[in-house]
């Protein structure tokens, strides 16, 4: 019988259990476990007096946050789940006037309070319900906590003492992100805003006025930084300057003026640190170290993306943090090979004897693996993976498409960086790590489908979303065709008007381009260049990507209620076996199986 393997990937333990009852034609090879990503953490008092935790948020898509209270001294936890199921991460932690933990959550910016008494966290509610994350929570003068967010860039502020929280409105028209604040001692909050571009706004506690402090000449794309140093002060970044912030003046400073934020540390001076899986107290006169293991093993991780390897196994990512695993499709036999970020692997390509991966936030933009050589990461041609950096390169762009070119080459399609437009369409030289960079193929849209044509060829599909923070300028998504020997795009159209985002692309037996935007299947002739077909395909949520030929030719894909096939004579999409667990994300096909993601598992199906 197939057993059910379980990774509990934190602490690298192995279990086996019975595998669930699967509809007819899917197996279940895989549930994963594994610790979050930790997102924030402080030192506070403890549940009895005299006594001090460090406090971490971890961040679970597809679950409820985590909240770990560790003992510094013994590495004993205590976990506190979210009490609203909506909310499966907190970037926004801070200690109370009265000693209590209280919380900023995504994606409904609620606030939580920490109750050792109950030995639970309690919502406080929502400061403002138009709001999705909390980035960062600060304790103000006046003993009330402030939080930044998004997406209006608001102020929040919470009173602890009568547990009511209130909306102080945007602190700029514009943008959306309200990502840094820092309060001082005298009376002023200070709000870090981007990214389209990037501004720095005082809040006066006493009169309720707000302005924005960033001198003239600093002003650009990007987001500014604030902190409060060690000294008490608030300090800034701007592009490559650094700031004083005091009330309504933003002073340039020189680098060696600039103080740092004060370390995490115990009440007795000793520094901590935490990593999920262990926590160091260190002496600070000393040096003196002890580290104890922390019992915490986590909950299940949603895996994010999965590819088939040179090796015909499968590969694949989990998103924040980025666990890097391959596994054997035909027994029970998983490996995690390393944790190369704390994003997650957006695609992923076989080539030659090598795996390429290309992710957002991970240690590189683009990575590449030999499945036959030891994993040791480095930013060399014998790293392994070979971390690939290159000049202009964006550690947030979302590399959703990844194709081997009919020239020897790699072909990258990514969603542009934090604030911008125009995302890539990239060339890999797998041999040297060159990489070529084409922004805005189409004005203003970012690459987001790609497809290699019989006549050397490449077709693409755009979205004319851009980075988090970025504000489109165009109305309707394109198709496009891109000369690999000219370097340049050839022909552009819009495939279905009033469609926003291209889906997946892929070429047919007959030669013609299938193409899913939104509820539309269409049909694109590469050689008349016009498009000759389109129509509602009913399958709900396409998977972004998850389209191509299967061992037969024909075309398959992924949509969220199950697979589907595309009948390239009717010109008709159909699904062919629902799955009632849902499909969250792809794609592998081997053989006559399809590979494919359910939340933490990894499911197949036997095609008939």
């Amino acid at each position: 019988m197939r057993r059910l393997v379980i990774l509990i990937f934190g602490l690298g333990i192995v279990l086996t259990a019975a595998a669930l009852a699967q509809p007819e034609g899917f197996t279940l090879h895989a549930r994963f476990l594994g610790i979050g990503g930790n997102l924030a953490t402080v030192v506070g008092p403890g549940p009895t007096a005299g006594t001090e935790r460090v406090y971490a948020t971890h961040i679970y898509v597809g679950d409820t946050l985590d909240l770990v209270a560790v003992d510094p001294l013994t590495g004993e936890t205590d976990v506190f789940s979210s009490p609203v199921p909506t909310e499966i991460g907190a970037w926004a932690l801070a200690v109370g006037p009265e000693g209590r933990v209280y919380v900023g959550t995504l994606p409904n910016a609620h606030i939580l309070r920490l109750d050792w008494s109950q030995r639970a966290l309690v919502d406080m509610g929502q400061p403002s319900p138009t709001e999705q994350y909390v980035w960062q929570l600060c304790l103000g003068p006046d003993g009330k906590l402030y939080g930044c967010t998004y997406p209006n860039a608001k102020l929040i502020r919470f009173d602890p003492l009568a547990g009511t929280g209130e909306d102080l409105g945007r602190m700029d028209p514009k943008e959306l992100y309200a990502r840094h604040l820092a309060a001082d001692d005298q009376g002023f909050v200070y709000v870090g805003i981007g990214f389209t571009s990037r501004h720095l706004v005082a809040y006066e506690i006493g009169t309720g006025m707000h302005r924005d402090i960033l001198p003239a000449e600093l002003a650009g794309p990007g987001c500014c930084s604030v902190y409060r140093g060690d000294d008490g002060k608030v300090y800034a970044t701007a592009g490559d300057a650094r700031l004083r912030l005091e009330g309504w003046t933003a002073t340039v400073i020189a680098a060696d003026q600039v103080r740092p934020a004060p370390p995490l540390r115990l009440g007795d001076g000793c520094l901590v640190s935490y990593d999920g899986t262990t926590v160091t107290v260190r002496d600070a006169a000393t040096g003196e170290a002890k580290t104890n293991p922390v019992a915490y093993a986590g909950k299940p991780i949603d895996l994010f993306r999965i590819g088939l390897g040179p090796d015909d196994r499968l590969y694949g990512s989990t998103a924040l943090p980025l666990y890097f695993f391959r596994a054997d499709p035909d027994g029970d036999a998983w490996e995690l090979l390393g944790r190369p970020g704390g994003g997650e692997i957006y695609s992923f390509l076989a080539y030659d004897d090598r795996l390429i991966c290309a992710a957002y936030g991970g240690s590189a933009p683009i990575m590449i693996y030999r499945p036959a050589m030891p994993y040791a990461p480095a930013p060399t041609r014998e790293g392994n993976p070979w971390l690939v950096h290159y000049p202009g390169e964006d550690s947030g762009w979302r590399p959703m498409a990844m194709i081997a070119g009919p020239d020897g080459k790699v072909y990258i399609g990514a969603v542009a960086g934090y604030g911008k437009l125009g995302g890539p369409l990239c060339c890999l030289d797998p041999e040297t790590g060159a990489v070529e960079q084409y922004p805005h193929v189409v004005q203003d849209q970012s690459v987001v489908a790609l497809a290699a044509l019989p006549d050397g060829l490449i077709v693409g599909g755009t979205t004319i979303s851009g980075g988090g923070g970025s504000f489109p300028t165009q109305a309707e998504a394109k198709i496009f065709l891109w000369d690999t020997q000219q370097k340049k795009k050839i022909f552009e159209t819009v495939p279905v008007a009033g469609q926003s985002t291209i889906q997946a692309l892929a070429v047919g037996r007959d030669r013609l381009v299938y193409g899913f935007a939104g509820p539309v299947m269409f049909v694109f002739d590469p050689v008349a260049r016009q498009v000759i077909g389109q129509g509602r395909h009913g399958l709900g949520s396409v998977i972004y990507n998850a389209l191509g030929p299967g061992p037969d030719g024909e075309l398959y894909g992924l949509a969220t209620g199950g697979i589907f096939t595309v009948d390239t004579a009717a010109r008709q999409a159909r699904i062919m076996a629902a799955y009632p667990g849902g499909i969250t994300g792809g794609f592998a096909i081997r053989g006559r199986r399809i590979y494919f993601t359910s939340g933490p598992e990894i499911v197949s199906y036997a095609l008939p």
